[in-house]
């Protein structure tokens, strides 16, 4: 039987469930036949991106290619179902252990609680390539054309700039992840002798996950965050009943902004699965980050600030620079929402908030990064359009950062992110995202501007300087140092920004049912 794919809040263990929502047996049988790493985050620090093009000139070829999917399935790739236990278990060993563990005993025991992960996804081109049948191929449209074919939507570079191995076909994609690198190297070793005979070629992208103390130094125990500094991660579209309380203790609550969705966010019927199966699309951007580039404009913007304050200031204060990178991301480096206070030091992670009472863009700017991706109502008050429509085009971001773990990295250093996302629908909901809102200069109002992060300008298209509060919080338009006062602008509109994020090569995937996956062979 199919489950409610409109329930939110789903809770596997729970002994009894009200009238219209997904019973224990249905949620197990539907988490044992979807894969992981889609309701919830792999959660491991370290992972390979294994980039797959089968060979498929002759029908053995596609056959021996699809019997490595048939036995991939079956003896690799980690469940949902698997991934939820998993997850009970170490809450389990980590409160039975108090207090009285060292970190380094408890994390032996929880590596020999979690195995490594691995998940296995298809792309359009895989399921021609591999001569699969079409009747059982997902239908969103943008997933079908590819990547490649959806630059000019997205103002993406052309193909032909992409790194390399990006430029050609790619028909899977296999995530390896793990907690413990020298497992994970052994087994992306064995799954590499595995593909020779089936492979025409494989590429892989390393990712880590780079932790940060409350002090901002790095440390093994600290909160992930990427290359320019910033906590990541922070605000996730929530499945399980356990991860909503979890948010409603630890964040702040939920009254004001419900991190809760229902199921059919991310997951949609595998019309190649059996009953219970169900998959989900996956968006792969590989993004390099200029760092020196991004602090060069934090602190060109810190500047400016600085200098409503003394005109002849010739260097930003440190306050300043804190709060400008506040303003072009929408939080402090720790995740202090700059709508909620104007420094930082609200370190555990709040996460309840909305632009209610900043209609205007005086604590947290209209074109900052995290108020675009993510508007939190301000849709509904611009546009009166629904808060439920405005919440359907939430994703759930399964990404890494790669090149070298270091907050400091120098011009010549390969950093970035691994940009990973589950969605029900491409062109609904990342493609929405990223096109209408943080390429748009007039969302949420006419010259907003670009989302200082992510968002990039069309062909032939000028980016207009976007509007910055002269002062925290004010919305004063009078100067009062004239007589009469004289009408002034609130928002500084002088800095120039540039682009500190470039696209590097990606494509769309389907990560499909583990019955459909087993059936290949």
């Amino acid at each position: 039987m199919a489950i409610n794919l409109m329930q939110t809040a789903i809770d596997p263990g729970a002994p009894a469930v009200p009238p219209q929502q997904n019973t224990p047996e249905q949620l197990e049988a539907a988490l044992q036949d979807t894969q992981g790493n889609i309701l919830k985050s792999h959660g491991r620090d370290h992972s390979y991106h294994l980039f797959i093009t089968f060979l498929t000139e002759t029908e053995p070829q596609k056959l021996a290619a699809r019997q490595w999917l048939a036995t991939t399935a079956a003896g690799r790739v980690t469940s949902a179902w698997t991934q939820w236990t998993e997850t009970g278990n170490r809450a389990q060993a980590i409160r039975d252990a108090g207090n009285h563990t060292s970190l380094a005993d408890m994390n032996n025991v929880l590596l020999g609680i979690t195995g490594t992960f691995v998940s296995l996804l298809l792309s359009a081109d895989g399921y021609q390539a591999l001569g699969l049948d079409a009747t059982k191929m997902p239908e969103d449209p943008s997933f079908l054309a590819g990547a490649k074919q959806r630059v000019t939507e997205l103002n993406d570079p052309p193909p032909s700039e992409w790194e390399e191995p990006f430029q050609g076909d790619l028909h899977a994609l296999l995530i390896v992840a793990d907690d413990d690198p020298t497992r994970l190297d052994s087994v992306v070793a064995g799954i590499t002798e595995e593909l020779k005979p089936v492979a025409q070629r494989v590429f892989a992208q390393a990712g880590t996950a780079m932790r940060v103390d409350a002090d901002g130094n790095l440390s093994p125990d600290g909160q992930v965050h990427e290359h320019f500094g910033f906590a990541d991660g922070v605000s996730q579209p929530l499945f399980f009943a356990k991860d909503i309380d979890t948010a409603r203790s630890r964040t702040g609550g939920i009254d004001k902004y419900d991190p809760s969705v229902p199921l059919a966010q991310v997951l949609l019927k595998d019309p190649g699965g059996g009953e219970h199966g169900y998959g989900s699309y996956f968006v792969y951007r590989k993004l390099k980050q200029n760092v020196p580039g991004f602090r060069a404009g934090e602190r060109a913007l810190a500047l400016a600030l600085t200098q409503q304050k003394d005109p002849k200031a010739t260097e930003p204060t440190d306050a300043d620079v804190a709060l400008a990178g506040a303003y072009l991301v929408g939080r402090f480096k720790d995740g202090t929402p700059v709508v909620d206070q104007q420094e930082n030091g609200l370190r555990t992670l709040p996460n309840n908030f909305t632009y209610d009472s900043d209609v205007n863009g005086v604590r947290c700017p209209l074109a900052a990064h995290v108020r675009k991706a993510n508007p939190r109502g301000d849709k509904q008050r611009q546009f009166g359009v629904p808060v439920t429509e405005e919440r359907s085009r939430r994703i759930a971001r399964r990404g890494i950062s790669f090149g070298p773990v270091t907050l400091d990295p120098t011009d010549a250093d390969d950093v970035g992110l691994l940009f990973l996302c589950a969605q029900s629908s491409i062109i609904d909901q990342f493609e929405f995202i990223q096109a209408l809102w943080a390429n748009s200069q007039d969302f949420l109002r006419p010259r907003t501007g670009l989302d200082p992060i992510i968002g990039e300008a069309g062909p032939g298209e000028q980016a207009v300087n976007q509007p910055w509060p002269k002062e925290y919080g004010s919305c004063n338009q009078l100067d009062f140092s004239t007589n009469p006062p004289t009408e002034t602008d609130p928002f500084l509109r002088s800095v120039a920004l540039e682009s500190w994020v470039t696209m590097r090569g990606g494509e769309y995937f389907f990560a499909p049912s583990l019955s459909f996956l087993t059936s290949c062979g």
